[in-house]
């Protein structure tokens, strides 16, 4: 039941002065003197029932003035009432958990980040301690780095809050609950409470996260969630680039292609987009883009001075149109000497004929290489001399199988940082690419060969319309990609989410398939399954392919790093000195040297902690640039529904659901989990939890209404005329 309390006891002494009423009352009860008259015939007669209202009313003034006094004692002594479930008069275990992912330093209204709120809020929560509460603070990004520790110290405390600042780091919030957790049990209070204070981005509260929340209510700490947004915010950003230049159309100039996410509900403005390197304005182009569009944009550039000898790459800095969250509106890229990808096309002679060259013909028309691509044909004993250093992209065109040796280089030529395109055909054997060659490239299982129905060939969609193998491609309806008819094809099965689908049929059966470094066609690129080869979506169909296994294999070998990540160069020869790794905000740190294949791969001792460009030096020379940037989760604004939160978790890992389940062997108690949506509510409930619902105004208010019924009572008349 709730408990009903008083602020200000010491006024309870006034309470006898609620007597003072009775005491005059009883004492004007006094016996009054007799008075002889002559005659009574001109006095009225005295009716028993006025006597009866005479004295009614002077009951009545009694009770309102008694009444009066007491509520006017009673509303200076501040009465409050505290519900049942809160801890309002002993001691709790507080902790406090802010996000300070990068998500926190968007802007809300007046241009204020939403740090800045967070902070605010976990102010209020200390301003409302109660005396001998043992209160800490935490960030989502570093869960083992606790702020001021449980203290009572409320200056600590104060300073502890006014270090965190939002990061540029993606949060791990569910590191982070399970760290508040267990600091709150090992506290000697039995009272406990989490504050998590964020803004529940969608992206950061996955199946494991309302699994620690769930665990921790289980555990016996009261949650409460201190929601900061309650909509979308539309943001657009980058979320990747390509860092090997290609030459522009016709091979003129030269192009560099980025990729950009619009994490909205509507549909974007024009974004512009400018290239930078250092001061100097080298490029640049715009995109519009759909509702929740992910999509590849080509930008002409004015590329000048090469990298040099040693392997360093030319920075450049991409920036587009600043929105809600600036920091994913730049984007660091360590690009490469300017140059055709150089594909060794593997294929066989049947019964004496050569093997079609549609691919060749599609990747360097001329043979020059003036369209961005070289291709070389070669058979596949041509693999046991593979180098990296000769060639980019392998393309397996329509080969039944590879030996042992053959396969064993290919391998090492993909650990080196090389790509692989797969496309199948009517010689290819599904059982050797299913037990050997995907294995450990592309979970990808072939099941045999599907043919059409007569006169019912395959129709294509595109399953992932944004996927950079699709770019140039037009995928809607009566698109050249939809147009396109294949006659057979061999079946395929996804076996983990590694592999994605990018193209399948209209029956949803897959038809390009791709993982890191990895792309698969399951049909034949010649024309005896179809009419593909003479569709207008195949040239950009073989080059997407090809492209993404170039860019996918660099950026799985060092490329693509994000904040929080050691940064990875990876180097041609082995330094002759220790290497040192320099970067933003005084960044320094010793790397480690590990052998990659023919090459090394230089490791950082410690994470980057802000994007930029990160150099890795040896004997005071530079070996090689990398670019760092933040992680493009923290770039979807979208809030969670808070009712997911208060719900029992689904689809959760196995160890987040070990760890739900020993903390937390039943249901979650009912009313553990808060939503304290905005700031008044979070006052009020600071206001109920810590000092209970004060209700001095509603006696204040009463002792008012009883005094005007005294006065109206009073001043009424009594006796008839």
């Amino acid at each position: 039941m709730p408990v009903f309390s008083f602020l200000n006891p010491a006024f309870l002494w006034a309470l006898p002065a609620a007597a003072i009423p009775i005491v005059i009352h009883l004492l004007s009860r006094r016996r009054l003197p007799e008075v002889s008259f002559p005659t009574t015939q001109f006095l009225r007669d005295l009716e028993p029932q006025e006597i009866r209202r005479l004295r009614l009313r002077e009951i009545l003034l009694l009770i309102l003035r008694t009444l009066a006094i007491l509520l006017l004692v009673l509303a200076f002594a501040r009465p409050s009432l505290t519900p049942h479930n809160t801890v309002a008069h002993s001691a709790a275990a507080v902790a406090i958990l802010i996000d300070d992912s990068e998500s926190m330093a968007a802007l809300e209204e007046q241009a204020r980040p939403r740090i800045e709120i967070a902070k605010e809020r976990a102010a209020a929560i200390l301003e409302a301690a109660r005396p001998g509460d043992e209160i800490s603070i935490a960030t989502s990004t570093r869960p083992d780095a606790n702020g001021a520790g449980h203290t009572t110290d409320r200056v600590r405390l104060k300073r502890a809050l006014e270090r965190v600042e939002a990061t540029s780091l993606p949060a791990k919030m569910a590191a982070a609950i399970l760290e508040a957790r267990r600091a709150l049990q090992r506290s000697r209070l039995q009272a406990r409470e989490l504050y998590v204070i964020s803004d529940l981005q969608r992206a950061n509260f996955a199946p494991e996260v309302r699994a620690e929340i769930a665990a921790a209510a289980g555990a016996g700490v009261r949650i409460y969630l201190v929601p900061l947004v309650q909509g979308r915010l539309p943001n657009h950003a980058f979320q990747d680039v390509d860092p090997q230049l290609r030459p522009g159309p016709e091979g003129r100039g030269l192009e560099l292609r980025a990729r950009l996410a619009n994490h909205a509900d509507a549909p974007s403005d024009r974004v512009a987009i400018r290239v930078r390197r250092g001061d100097a304005l080298i490029g640049g182009g715009d995109i519009t883009l759909r509702s929740d569009e992910v999509r590849w944009v080509s930008m002409p550039l004015d590329w000048r001075g090469a990298p040099d000898a040693a392997g360093s790459a030319g920075p450049v800095i991409l920036e587009s149109d600043q929105d809600a969250l600036p920091a994913d509106d730049r984007w660091y890229a360590a690009l490469g000497a300017p140059r055709s990808l150089r594909v060794l096309r593997i294929a066989e002679a049947r019964d004496g004929t050569p093997p079609p060259r549609f691919a060749a013909l599609a990747l360097d028309p001329g043979g020059d290489g003036t369209g961005g691509f070289t291709a070389e044909t070669g058979t596949p004993a041509s693999l046991l001399s593979l180098s990296r250093s000769t060639t980019d992209v392998v393309l397996l065109e329509d080969v039944a199988s590879l030996s042992a040796d053959a396969e064993a280089k290919l391998r090492t030529f993909l650990r080196d940082g090389g790509g692989l395109v797969v496309a199948l055909g009517p010689h290819s054997d599904p059982d050797y690419y299913s037990a050997h060659l995907f294995q450990g490239l592309i979970d990808l299982a072939l099941e045999g060969t599907e043919q059409a129905a007569e006169g019912a060939p395959f129709e294509l969609k595109a399953r992932i319309p944004g996927h950079d193998v699709l770019e140039g491609i037009t995928v809607g309806v009566g698109s050249t990609l939809t147009q396109s008819r294949l006659t057979a094809l061999i079946r395929g099965r996804v076996t983990s989410p590694r592999t994605e689908i990018v193209v399948q049929t209209t029956g949803g059966l897959p038809v390009v398939a791709t993982a890191p470094g990895v792309g698969v066609f399951l049909s034949s690129f010649s024309d005896d399954w179809g009419d593909l080869p003479y569709s207008g979506a195949f040239v950009p169909l073989v080059r997407g392919l090809v492209s993404h296994a170039a860019r996918a294999s660099k950026t799985s070998s060092t490329g693509s790093l994000k904040v929080g990540e050691p940064p990875v160069a990876r180097l041609l020869a082995a330094p002759g000195a220790a290497v040192l790794v320099r970067g933003p905000e005084g960044y320094a740190s010793q790397a480690a040297i590990e052998s990659e294949g023919t090459a090394y791969r230089g490791v950082a001792d410690t994470p980057a902690l802000r994007p930029g460009f990160y150099v890795f030096e040896s004997g005071g020379k530079t070996l090689a640039t990398v670019a760092v940037n933040v992680d493009p989760i923290e770039s979807d604004l979208a809030p969670i529904q808070t009712d997911s939160l208060l719900m029992a978790p689904r689809g959760m890992g196995p160890a987040a659901a070990a760890t739900a389940a020993t903390a937390a062997p039943g249901p979650a108690p009912a009313g553990r989990i808060a939503v304290l949506s905005s700031a008044n509510a979070l006052a009020t409930h600071l206001q109920d939890t810590r000092r209970g619902r004060e209700l001095w105004v509603t006696f204040l208010l009463a002792a008012a209404i009883a005094l005007a019924l005294e006065l109206a009572v009073g001043s009424a008349r009594t006796l008839r005329t």
